[in-house]
């Protein structure tokens, strides 16, 4: 399991965020076509920051969680509940690595030409690996 399947996995737990937007409206990667409001989830890099020789790595990975909504004040509101419900979380994955824990390092809202909202909110996932 991805760190992207993870994120999603909790989402459609979460009945807090499934009212906001439903689960099966969150995607990874551009979503093109779809029903507003929609989230799309977005790796945009990856990197080895700590590798002992133990075998135990750290990973850093930055993600960003993009919510897009045509109300300003309906989006801000679930970018809210988004920061809530990732800020500081921690989870296992399936291959026995572990997210350690999530920080929100920017946020930002902007408004496209064509009227909707695109709020991003990027993060910093420290993955401990699991070893081999």
């Amino acid at each position: 399991m991805t760190v992207e399947q993870a994120i999603h996995q909790c989402w459609a737990s979460s009945a807090t965020l499934a009212a906001l937007v439903p689960a099966e409206r969150v995607s990874t990667g551009r979503s093109i076509g779809a029903a507003v409001p929609y989230v799309t989830l977005l790796r945009e890099r990856t990197r080895t920051a700590l590798r002992t020789n133990a075998g135990n790595t750290i990973e850093e990975i930055t993600l960003r969680i993009n919510l897009w909504h045509d109300d300003h004040d309906a989006g801000r509101a679930a970018a809210e509940q988004i920061r809530a419900a990732f800020d500081h979380a921690s989870f296992d994955l399936a291959d026995g690595s572990r997210v350690i824990s999530m920080r929100r390092v920017s946020e930002s809202a902007f408004q496209h030409a064509d009227g909707l909202w695109q709020f991003s909110l990027r993060f910093l996932l420290p993955v401990r690996l699991a070893c081999d």
